[in-house]
């Protein structure tokens, strides 16, 4: 069973507008509210608190408390003193109030703390504090290194996540997740114990995003939530009635464990639910309580990519503060190297400078489509093992790092498994290195094979992979016992399954 929920804002739920109470109208699991520490009205922060978790649980739903208003706000201090913005390393990220989340608590129904574009405030460095000052142009999440060494930052952003992270779990039982806008940091973020959260819709084709998020579930068995977002660049609501819909339904027919809408605004228009609005409640009522006896665990990818999480995405001037969101550290081939893997096994569709379309170039020509071709599709770090990469038949290895017991791991898998590696030379065994040669160079390897190449773009490589990459225009999900496959409309909007 999937978990549906509708992201609210606090002042809905604490005056009963008609944006709260229509979408809720044939129920809901959750709703995922947007708070801060404004007392909205109210003797103090607590209070308000302690009133949404009335109102959840009142209407016997789960309460999410979703967290975005520090990404815009340098500094903020409570009723009782607490900086809510300002760590005391000097990083500019959520800190939350541990009596502030016990009184979202208060009523047994807080199902979590979401950080809301945290991937986002850490690569890009909090750009979004230019919203409340425009003399701001962004402050570091956490500290970063005097360093040119992209592997070196990204440990040490991996070990203070992972104490940051640890800070809050003591705060709350409830689980910490993200919500990200950008392709990047789910593996980082679900080793240090956060739930992968990717938006649908959006500005990146939802499937692609779906393969990335749950790469990082299968690896750290953690489950799956999905953000169903209406928003398009600056643009609200920026999808339709339909693709809302395809939406939710890829999210229940692909494992996911939690899926919800943002947000009600563009359900209800002067009163009345819109036709989006109607297009949620009809998912509602057809998919809320129905019985789905597989879940993201069970997902068997047969295309894998494993790299190191370096925080690339294809960003460039706007967006581009470095990687990590330090200015000293540049991409180079290397962190390009995932994302033109991506366009390889989905026939050119994704676009080898991003599939995200957010990136400040002719990508912002591109029409949006939610769905693209993919066949069975996942994206690992640089520390997966052997569990969950036994069922892939094709990967490629990619970025600025891969752990020795991965690579062992999948040296084993080509002899013993049969697996096809597509490769730059520095991630070939020593024992082959020798037999490369120009252009894409097939080394067999007891049951399977490498295949050497610095071009993931070449036509040559491209044919050698193409009995790997199922039909153009269908997504095909395989799972333990079964599998989906869908045929993608035209207009990349929606499908029919098969």
């Amino acid at each position: 069973m999937m978990e549906i929920g509708v992201n609210v804002f606090e002042r809905q739920v604490l005056e009963d507008t008609p944006e709260f109470e229509l979408p809720l109208s044939e129920g809901a699991d959750l709703i995922v509210c947007h708070t801060s520490p404004d007392p909205c009205g109210f003797a103090d922060e607590y209070e308000k608190a302690e009133r949404l978790a009335a109102a959840a649980a009142g209407r016997g739903m789960g309460l999410i408390a979703n967290f975005e208003f520090q990404n815009a706000e340098r500094s903020h201090i409570g009723s009782k003193g607490h900086e809510w913005c300002v760590a005391p390393d000097g990083g500019h990220r959520l800190c939350p109030d541990p009596a502030f989340l016990r009184a979202l608590a208060s009523r047994g129904e807080l199902r979590g703390v979401m950080y809301d574009e945290f991937e986002y405030a850490v690569s890009a460095r909090n750009l979004s504090l230019w919203w409340g000052d425009k003399l701001s142009f962004g402050a570091h999440a956490f500290p970063v290194m005097r360093t040119r060494d992209a592997y070196r930052q990204g440990e040490a952003f991996s070990a203070a996540l992972e104490k940051y992270v640890k800070e809050l779990r003591s705060m709350t039982a409830a689980p910490i997740a993200g919500e990200h806008v950008f392709p990047i940091l789910f593996h980082t973020f679900a080793r240090a114990g956060m739930v992968p959260n990717f938006k649908s819709m959006k500005e990146s084709c939802t499937n692609l995003s779906f393969a990335v998020a749950a790469g990082a579930a299968l690896e750290y068995g953690a489950p799956l939530w999905t953000c169903v977002d209406l928003w398009h660049r600056q643009s609200f609501p920026g999808h339709s009635a339909d693709e809302l819909y395809s939406n939710l339904v890829f999210a229940f027919l692909s494992g996911v464990d939690l899926a919800y809408v943002e947000s009600t605004p563009a359900l209800v228009c002067d009163g009345a639910l819109n036709d989006r609005g109607e297009a949620f409640l009809r998912f509602v009522r057809e998919y809320r309580g129905k019985e789905r006896d597989y879940q993201i665990a069970d997902y068997r990818p047969e295309i894998g990519i494993i790299r190191y999480d370096d925080t690339y995405w294809g960003q460039n001037l706007f967006w581009d503060r470095g990687l990590y969101g330090n200015g000293r550290l540049r991409p180079d081939r290397r962190s390009r190297e995932w994302i033109r893997a991506v366009d390889a096994v989905t026939f050119g569709e994704s676009g080898r400078a991003s599939f995200n379309l957010n990136r400040i170039d002719r990508t912002l020509l591109k029409k949006h489509r939610s769905f693209c071709s993919m066949n069975a599709l996942a994206v690992f770090d640089d520390r997966a093992r052997r569990e969950e990469l036994s069922s892939l038949k094709l990967v490629f290895l990619c970025g600025i790092h891969i752990s020795p017991r991965t690579l062992s791991d999948v040296s084993a898998l080509v002899r013993e498994n049969g697996l096809t590696v597509v490769t730059p030379p520095r991630f070939l065994p020593e024992r082959s290195s020798s037999l490369t040669k120009g252009g894409p160079t097939v080394i067999g390897d007891g049951g399977g094979r490498w295949i050497v190449t610095e071009d993931f773009d070449s036509p040559a490589l491209r044919r050698l992979i193409e009995p790997f990459l199922g039909k153009p225009g269908t997504v095909r999900l395989p799972f333990a016992d079964r599998e989906i496959v869908l045929s993608v409309a035209p207009d990349g909007d929606s499908f029919d399954v098969i």
